[in-house]
């Protein structure tokens, strides 16, 4: 394992952070840290660097204690939300900047300078000012500057917060070729649910300082742990005392499926190829249910508000019984 984290624990007052949190994070990965804000994931990600000293617990990078040891020992590389670039600095001298600082000779700085700049697709502004670069560029010219020391971790807080929904997704995408090309362990905190499932080899998801579960993207959204995992990573809604996902709900417009539940649409709302149906269900003080169908199936079946239908789960799709109340949320 590339980084161990044993039974750490972590305070500021009287708020507990994290509470005996362990987990292992592999070599070579790209491991997210999911989880709400306030839930303890970019407090973890700093102990991690160095950045904050645990009250209890241990740190391992590569076989080394690092518990104890300063950021600058760690030898990991980290990127902030905010790019924190030195302004008066180019391009070029901000990604130069932790090799010169080690005394590196010119030629070899100089070197792997450029093959950073033409990695991150940035050669041709090597010599502008960050404030001359847009958001995204600058955030790929801090992700050069973090591996320009070649760390043995790289780790990532909210590295794509800050931009517009566009540019994260064109970064994110980025970010996992460029992952793939350099094969450094890297850890990205995000309370992003699509980001992480997009991107992560694994997902650490984090809730009021504790681990929820660790898996793959396919093991947490297909084989969630509790409800808190199943509703954090997507919406949900509550049929029969369960949580299932609304796409995963089937809607008949006959009652001869067993197990199926009447109901009558009350509310529809379509986003592009999606309709998203409210069914107040007939039974007596049942909740009401949000199912998402395609536009195509919305138009076969003749689905509209008032039509009197009947839903069910999908067979063999992932539900979890209903621990805390869900807020039903149907918005355009």
């Amino acid at each position: 394992m590339s980084i161990k984290v044993s039974g750490v624990n972590k305070k500021f007052g009287d708020f507990v952070a994290l509470d005996n949190v362990s987990v292992n994070l592999p070599t070579g990965q790209l491991t997210a840290l999911l989880g709400p804000s306030g839930g303890g994931k970019s407090t973890l990600l700093r102990i991690i660097a160095g950045l904050e000293t645990a009250d209890s617990g241990t740190v391992t990078i590569e076989g080394h204690e690092a518990t104890h040891l300063p950021p600058q020992k760690r030898n990991v590389g980290f990127v902030f939300q905010h790019y924190a670039a030195f302004k008066h600095m180019s391009v070029a001298k901000n990604v130069a900047f932790g090799l010169e600082i080690r005394k590196r000779p010119k030629a070899e700085t100089a070197k792997r300078v450029a093959e950073l700049l033409e990695l991150v697709h940035l050669s041709q502004f090597a010599h502008r000012l960050p404030a001359q670069l847009s958001g995204g560029q600058r955030q790929r010219m801090a992700l050069a500057r973090a591996l320009a020391v070649e760390p043995t971790v790289l780790l990532l807080d909210e590295p794509f917060g800050a931009l517009d929904a566009k540019v994260r997704k064109e970064l994110r995408e980025w970010l996992r070729r460029l992952h793939d090309e350099v094969q450094v362990t890297t850890v990205f905190v995000t309370h992003d649910q699509e980001e992480a499932l997009e991107v992560a080899d694994e997902i650490v998801v984090i809730n009021e300082g504790r681990v929820e579960q660790v898996g793959t993207p396919d093991q947490l959204y297909d084989e969630p742990a509790n409800d808190f995992v199943m509703s954090f990573l997507g919406p949900v809604t509550t049929l029969g005392g369960r949580l299932v996902r609304p796409h995963d709900i089937e809607v008949f417009t006959t009652a001869a499926v067993t197990g199926a539940v009447g109901g009558v649409i009350t509310r529809q709302v379509r986003i592009g190829f999606e309709v998203r149906l409210a069914v107040q269900l007939d039974e007596p003080g049942a909740p009401e249910v949000s199912v998402t169908v395609t536009r195509a199936t919305q138009r076969h079946l003749g689905l509209e508000v008032g039509s009197q239908v009947w839903v069910a789960p999908t067979h063999g799709a992932p539900a979890v019984p209903v621990v805390t109340p869900i807020r039903q949320n149907l918005t355009a």
